[in-house]
């Protein structure tokens, strides 16, 4: 009985569904692999940090963004429930991004046919910008999904329309059939992810218009009107809340970052390119590849004007006949293509002209518009299998090679080496006390810690940079405060964008102990610990005729469990040519704690703090400093004769 309804299903699900499956199996493969390989960066720091907000706070802040709301919202309920683990946070991008792919399966046999259908689902299940975006904490991933939702969805009710067209004239207005709902949903839905989304909205304006006054169809125009009218209601609320915010905001921007207007070819080339190949780190030379995927565009427009060509002819001959099953949506499958393609480049292309931002990767702003691309491409394919199949295979194997080439440059090289905060928060980790003071210039740094840190509970303060870059009294006096309100601080310094507001807060703790102070990539890490002031000088330690040691205060910070070792000293040398080394060891002379420095020439004078192992096991410790030449790394004979002088000792009591 089990192998006859085995057999029986096995029959119904047809071959080509199989196929789509085991694309759809690949497209899912390859967006978990490496899923936390790659850092976050900036915008996924941002992502992060509104989505660890509550919500109104999230709503206010994003009225304040280049992105509305909607993902934020998905990601803050997804974090609810799995954590803001980077991999388990990156899954929900990968789910939008698989399933686009039946989607695109879905518009693709609408416009054209089956087997373009599977071709274009194959190519974006490989596409290196697809799987790009499938894995970054975005919202570019559920826009794709969001329009190609829409857009399928537009076509079923235009197919609804048009085989009613010729039986019973539609009655003036909208019936509210699931496709309707889903469709109002989906639109609003997409306006509420991305503003530039509305470009897609008005690409199925003209293609309605298109379909209405070119193609002939007789559609129901109020019918889409309120549609329309429906859609921009469901998204009027978020418009009167954000939209003057968002004009201050986005004129702000485009007046501070000043970038220049790109030209028409620029724009088309870079956009092409990453829908071919995707953003490329190392192996820039696959840009090149573009030109296959658009010579197979092009190759996939001949194929369509050839097919409306040849339906055009037929209904000439005959109203009734239509050749090879050609519905009436695959007749204007190709004009309908390049209307959302398109449409969305060239208002993409007017914004630029207006309000022009195009920062890195700025191409995954049109992420939307890339399946009609690949449409299009696949279209091409297509038409060479029909014309030789050796050539439509050799075409998919070229294709193929790109993609497999482009993904080994997404997979194996980190896009931000510089940018990646996983280190630094590792080091954070290792000295941080419970409720230190941790100063966040940028939004996308308390994302970071929301992420990557699982140390000893912080106290994240984020900082009001534009508010103190204006009141610079009311910095002093917030910064004075929290000084005296908090023994540690921890310092995020980015060193990129100018670091005016960074410089002032460590200036403000220029007589602290320091922990530890070191760039990671674009970032230094501070950590500044309050200590005791008084002053005990000993007699100079002279170490070699160009090098002198001046000993003001060395202590442990507690006589029964301490966590800092504190040492406060001068060092006077006539060149660059020696360091020094600050240590915690135990009786046995084992290290527990270090730092290493290089000594200035000249007089300077050191404030370090050794971060001590949580939990000190019983026993005699000691702080010691040895000078050593950094050429060859000799320590120098202290005084005493030993190679390393004591400052201070303890003895921790079982």
């Amino acid at each position: 009985m089990n192998a006859f309804f085995c057999k029986r299903f096995l029959k119904t699900f047809s071959a080509k569904r199989w196929l789509l499956l085991g694309i759809l199996a690949l497209g899912a493969l390859l967006r978990v692999a490496q899923l936390d390989f790659q850092p976050l960066w900036w915008d996924e720091g941002y992502s992060v940090f509104f989505a660890t907000r509550d919500f109104g706070t999230m709503l206010a802040r994003t009225a304040i963004d280049i992105h509305p709301p909607l993902y934020y919202a998905f990601l803050q309920a997804w974090l609810g429930l799995l954590g803001a683990a980077t991999a388990t946070m990156r899954v929900l991008s990968v789910l939008f991004g698989v399933a686009a792919i039946p989607l695109l399966y879905l518009v693709a046999q609408k416009l054209f046919d089956r087997r373009v259908g599977l071709v274009a689902a194959f190519l974006l299940a490989l596409s290196p910008l697809a799987i790009y975006y499938s894995q970054e904490l975005r919202m570019y991933g559920l826009v794709a999904l969001l329009a190609l939702a829409s857009a399928a969805l537009q076509l079923k009710i235009l197919e609804t329309e048009f085989a009613n067209q010729n039986s019973t004239r539609a009655a003036p207005g909208v019936r509210f059939h699931l496709t309707t709902i889903l469709y109002l949903g989906s639109a609003a839905a997409l306006l509420y992810t991305q503003y530039l989304s509305a470009f897609l909205l008005v690409a199925q304006c003209i293609v309605v218009l298109y379909l209405e006054y070119r193609a002939r169809w007789n559609l129901n125009l109020r019918a889409w009107f309120i549609r329309w009218l429906i859609v921009g209601a469901l998204y009027l609320p978020w418009v009167l809340y954000a939209g003057p915010k968002l004009f201050a905001y986005v004129t702000d921007k485009v007046d501070i970052e000043q970038y220049a207007r790109l030209d028409p070819f620029t724009y088309l080339a870079q956009h092409l390119v990453a829908f071919s190949v995707g953003h490329l780190t190392n192996w820039t030379w696959l840009a090149w590849g573009a030109i296959l995927f658009v010579a197979l565009a092009l190759a996939g427009i001949w194929r369509g004007g050839k097919q409306k060509n040849r339906e055009t002819g037929t209904r000439a001959k005959n109203q009734t006949a239509r050749p090879q099953s050609v519905s009436p949506l695959q007749a204007v499958g190709l004009p309908l293509t390049l209307i959302y393609l398109g449409a969305s480049l060239l208002l993409g292309f007017f914004v630029n002209l207006v309000y022009p931002f195009h920062p890195i990767r700025y191409e995954r702003l049109l992420l939307f518009a890339a399946p009609f691309f690949l449409i299009l491409v696949a279209n091409g394919i297509v038409a060479l299998y029909e014309r030789q199949r050796v050539l439509g295979y050799a075409a998919s194997a070229l294709v193929v090679l790109l993609c497999a080439l482009a993904l080994y440059d997404f997979y194996a090289v980190e896009r931000y080496a510089d940018e990646d905060y996983r280190p630094l928060i590792a080091e954070m980790e290792k000295y941080a006390a419970e409720d230190d003071l941790v100063y966040a210039v940028y939004p996308w740094q308390i994302g970071y810690l929301e992420t990557y840190y699982r140390g000893a509970p912080l106290n994240v303060y984020e900082v009001p940079a534009d508010a103190w870059l204006k009141q610079k009294e009311v910095m002093r006096q917030t910064l004075a405060r929290l000084h005296h309100e908090n023994a540690r601080a921890w310092l995020l310094a980015y060193q990129k964008q100018g670091h005016l507001i960074e410089d002032r807060i460590a200036n403000e703790y220029s007589n602290d102990y320091v922990v530890t102070d070191q760039n990671f990539g674009n970032t230094r890490l501070a950590y500044f610990v309050q200590g005791n002031e008084t002053d005990f000088e000993l007699a100079p330690q002279v170490y070699a005729p160009d090098l002198l040691l001046r000993l003001n205060y060395a202590a442990f910070d507690s006589p029964s469990q301490p966590t800092l070792a504190l040492a406060r000293f001068g060092w006077n040398a006539a060149n660059e040519t020696y360091s020094y080394s600050l240590r915690v060891v135990d009786a046995a002379g084992n290290k527990i704690a270090q730092q290493d420095a290089s000594i200035p020439s000249g007089a300077s004078t050191q404030r370090r703090a050794l971060a001590l192992p949580k939990n000190l096991a019983p026993g005699a410790y000691a702080l010691q400093i040895v000078a050593y030449r950094r050429a060859d790394g000799i320590p120098l004979p202290a005084p005493n004769g030993e190679t390393a002088l004591t400052l201070a000792k303890i003895t921790v009591a079982p």
